[in-house]
C-alpha cells in the first residue's frame, strides 16, 4: 500500500479540511449582524454585478462603464448571483467563507508538496492562516482581494508543477491563471512579474528555451490584461480611470508598508525608523532565501521559490506605484496578498534545519519553535477577539453597519427615492451611499484639484445636493465652497444630513 508523507492519499489533506472549517465558521460569525461588510469600492462591484444580472450590461451605480476596476471581480459576483438566484450581496457571507476555506484547503495541498516539512507546521500554519487578522477583514468585506488572494495561491501551485514537470502545456496554465489574476486585481501583474523572475533565476533551463518559456508566458499571461485595457481605452479613452500623480515619497511608503508587517507580527513600534527597517529587513531575508534556492536548484524547493518571488516582486510594485500614482494610503487592504507568502518564506525552512540537528538539540529547537508559534497563534487570536467586540453588536465598518442602517437620511432615500424631480441632476458627498440606500443615480460631487469639474458644477444649472454628515472625504469640494458660490435652499433636515436644492447665482434655475 502506497503512502504519502502525511498518511494515505484520500486523507492527507484531512487536517487542512477541518481547519478550512475554522475559517469557514470564522467569517459566518464575524458577519453575522450586519451582513458582508460594504466599501465604496463594494459597491462599485456589487452595481456592476447587478446590472449584468439584470440588464446584461457591465455599467456601475452611476451608469458608466466600469474602468477604474478590473471587470473579472463583477463578472464573478454576477455569476454566483445568477447560479444562486441570490443577490450577490444577500449570499457573499457564504460566498466569502468558501473562498476562505478553499484557499486553507489549497495551502494545505501545498504545503504536503515542501521539502521535508511535519504535520505538525502545517497544522500551526493552517491555523494561523484560520485565525488571521489580516485575513479575516479581508474575507469580511466585499472586495475583489477575496478572489486575487485565491489566484495568487493557485498560480503558486501550478508554477510550482511547471518547475518539476517543464512542460509547455503546464506553462501555459500558469499563463493562463496570472491572465485571470490581471483582470482581477491591475496588481494582478505582479504574478507576471513573480512568474518571470522564477524563469530568469531557473539555471536548469538552457537559455534559448528559457527565453521561449518566458515569451510564451508573458505573453499568455497579459493576454486578457490587453483586451480590457483596450475595451477600456475604446469606451473611455482611458486606460484605468483618472489617476492623479503621487503625493507620498518612497520613504514614506516604506513606513506605511512597515506598520501593517508589523501589526501582523506581534512587533509593537510607531517609531518610523524602526517600522521602516521591519520592512526592510523582512524584503532582505526573503530576498537572501530565494537567491539561496535559486542557486540550490533543487527542485523540491520550487514551489517554497514561488511564494518569496511573489512577495518580493508585490512588495516592490506596491510601495513604487504608490509613489507614483495617488490612491488610498498603503493598508492591509493592499498588502494583504503578502501575508500568506511572508509566513510560508519565513517559516517553511524551519522544519529541515530542525531534522538536521542531532536528537537532543532538535527536541529543544522544536520545542522553541512550537512555543514561538503558539505565541504568534495566541497574539492572533487576541487581535480577532479584539476586531469581534468591535463589530458584534453594531455590524462591520461600511454601509452594512447600524449607523447607516439607523441613519435617517438613508430612510428617507429608500422610502422616498422618487422625490427627486429628473429634471434636474442629484449631486452628493457620498453618491454610492445614495445608490446602496436608495438605489439612486447621483453624481460625486467633484475633487478639489479638479478645477474643471468645480469650475462646472459651481457655474452650471440648478442640482440637488444630498450630504451625509458623517462621511468625510477632504479631497471632495468643501460644502463651503458650494455655499460662498451658490444659493443653498434646504428642503429636508435630519439628525446625520440634510438634502438641498442647489442654485448657482449666476444661474436662471427658478427657485424651488
Amino acid at each position: 500500500m502506497n503512502k504519502t508523507r502525511f498518511g494515505l492519499p484520500a486523507f492527507k489533506n484531512l487536517d487542512a479540511c477541518l481547519i478550512s472549517l475554522i475559517g469557514l465558521i470564522m467569517i459566518l460569525i464575524y458577519t453575522r449582524h450586519g451582513g458582508i461588510g460594504i466599501s465604496p469600492d463594494s459597491i462599485a462591484y456589487l452595481s456592476v454585478a447587478r446590472n449584468i444580472i439584470m440588464h446584461g450590461s457591465p455599467v456601475d451605480y452611476t451608469l458608466s462603464p466600469l474602468v477604474d476596476f478590473p471587470v473579472c471581480y463583477p463578472f464573478f459576483l454576477s455569476i454566483v448571483g445568477f447560479v444562486s438566484g441570490q443577490d450577490p450581496l444577500v449570499i457573499a457571507p457564504w460566498l466569502n467563507g468558501l473562498l476562505f476555506a478553499g484557499l486553507i484547503v489549497l495551502l494545505g495541498s501545498l504545503i504536503n508538496s515542501f521539502e521535508g516539512v511535519t504535520r505538525s507546521y502545517k497544522w500551526i500554519i493552517l491555523i494561523c492562516i484560520a485565525l488571521s487578522p489580516s485575513l479575516l477583514e479581508i474575507y469580511s468585506m466585499l472586495w475583489s482581494e477575496t478572489l486575487f488572494i485565491l489566484f495568487t495561491i493557485v498560480f503558486i501551485s501550478a508554477f510550482g508543477r511547471y518547475l518539476r514537470k517543464r512542460s509547455v502545456i503546464s506553462l501555459l496554465c500558469c499563463a493562463l491563471i496570472a491572465s485571470a489574476a490581471c483582470i482581477t486585481r491591475y496588481a494582478g501583474v505582479t504574478i507576471i512579474g513573480a512568474g518571470l523572475m522564477l524563469l530568469v533565476f531557473d539555471r536548469s533551463l538552457e537559455w534559448k528555451k528559457k527565453l521561449r518559456h518566458c515569451l510564451w508566458f508573458g505573453l499568455g499571461s497579459i493576454s486578457l490584461l490587453l483586451i480590457n485595457l483596450l475595451r477600456n481605452r475604446l469606451i473611455t479613452g482611458s486606460l484605468t480611470g483618472p489617476r492623479e500623480p503621487g503625493i507620498l515619497t518612497l520613504s514614506d511608503n516604506l513606513i506605511f508598508t512597515g506598520r501593517v508587517i508589523c501589526n501582523w507580527l506581534p512587533v509593537s513600534g510607531q517609531q518610523s525608523e524602526l517600522v521602516s527597517g521591519v520592512a526592510i529587513l523582512v524584503l532582505i531575508v526573503i530576498s537572501l532565501l530565494f537567491l539561496k534556492r535559486s542557486w540550490s536548484g533543487i527542485v523540491t524547493l520550487s514551489t517554497e521559490n514561488c511564494f518569496a518571488a511573489f512577495f518580493i516582486v508585490y512588495t516592490v510594485f506596491i510601495t513604487g506605484i504608490s509613489t507614483i500614482s495617488h490612491f488610498e494610503q498603503i493598508n492591509n487592504r493592499l498588502l494583504s496578498p503578502l501575508y500568506i507568502p511572508m509566513v510560508i518564506s519565513l517559516t517553511s525552512w524551519v522544519p529541515r534545519v530542525i531534522r538536521r540537528l542531532p536528537v537532543l538539540t532538535m527536541r529543544l529547537a522544536g520545542a522553541l519553535a512550537i512555543l514561538i508559534a503558539s505565541g504568534f497563534a495566541v497574539y492572533q487570536y487576541e487581535q480577532v477577539s479584539i476586531m469581534y467586540d468591535e463589530v458584534k453588536g453594531s455590524g462591520i465598518p461600511g454601509y452594512t453597519e447600524d449607523a447607516w442602517k439607523n441613519s435617517e437620511t438613508a430612510g428617507f432615500l429608500r422610502k422616498r427615492a422618487d422625490y427627486f424631480d429628473p429634471a434636474y441632476e442629484v449631486y452628493s458627498n457620498a453618491h454610492e451611499a445614495a445608490y446602496f440606500n436608495g438605489g439612486l443615480i447621483t453624481e460625486s460631487l467633484p475633487q478639489r484639484r479638479d478645477k474643471r469639474d468645480t469650475f462646472e458644477l459651481l457655474n452650471g444649472d440648478a442640482f440637488y445636493l444630498i450630504w451625509f454628515d458623517d462621511f468625510s472625504d477632504n479631497e471632495l469640494v468643501k460644502f463651503r465652497t458650494i455655499r460662498q458660490h451658490a444659493d443653498l435652499i434646504k428642503k429636508y433636515d435630519f439628525k446625520d444630513g440634510d438634502i438641498f436644492f442647489v442654485r448657482p447665482r449666476h444661474s436662471s434655475a427658478q427657485q424651488r
